[in-house]
């Protein structure tokens, strides 16, 4: 009976309100502005004669530690250094227009979705990893679909539903991300 009781006051201890509310939301974490790797130069020991691999470990979006090998199998002169160097990409300005419902700014990992309807709900999905907003709005439109080049935003689907129409928003990857309402619309930054 105490085995009983107790298992009871641990479950109930340990328990959430709603078990369906994810633990983690990555859009309420703190984005601080990534200080980006430039560049490094190796120097060699004099004995060096041919650079076999390469092996770069790395911390994965999820926080575990991986690495990805190169192999290069090539001569080297051990006098000159090697150069890993680095440079973040840059994304041009895009402007999307979606009927008369919003505009949607995309430029450097931040977006922004000008529009004065208001956000009733937002999550994401992770496979493939996407973010959900829900505005509230009676309209009527066919589902618009828009696919980006050169972004690291996939396609946007712009979605009709009873009372609100849905914006889902497909990425190249996973991100960490930031939604912020403004005077104008929501601000999306992603890192």
């Amino acid at each position: 009976m105490k085995k009983v009781i107790l298992l009871f006051i641990v479950t109930f201890v340990f328990a959430r309100i709603n078990p369906f509310v994810p633990v983690i939301k990555p859009e309420n974490r703190l984005i601080v502005k990534p200080d980006y790797f430039k560049k490094t130069k190796v120097l060699l020991p004099n004995e060096a004669r041919i650079l076999k691999k390469v092996i770069f470990v790395y911390q994965s979006v999820n926080g575990s530690i991986k690495q990805k090998e190169v192999i290069i199998n090539k001569n080297i002169d051990f006098h000159k250094p090697i150069y890993i160097s680095h440079s973040p990409k840059k994304f041009n300005l895009q402007e999307l227009y979606f009927l008369n419902l919003f505009k949607m700014y995309i430029k450097n990992r931040k977006i922004f979705i000008q529009t004065k309807d208001i956000l009733l709900r937002s999550f994401f999905l992770i496979r493939p990893f996407r973010i959900v907003l829900d505005f509230k709005k009676d309209a009527d439109f066919l589902t618009i679909k828009k696919y980006l080049k050169n972004s690291f935003i996939k396609k946007v689907i712009v979605g009709n539903h009873s009372g609100y129409y849905r914006v889902v928003i497909y990425f190249d990857a996973k991100y960490m991300y930031k939604i912020k309402k403004t005077d104008e619309g929501i601000k999306i930054e992603i890192r």
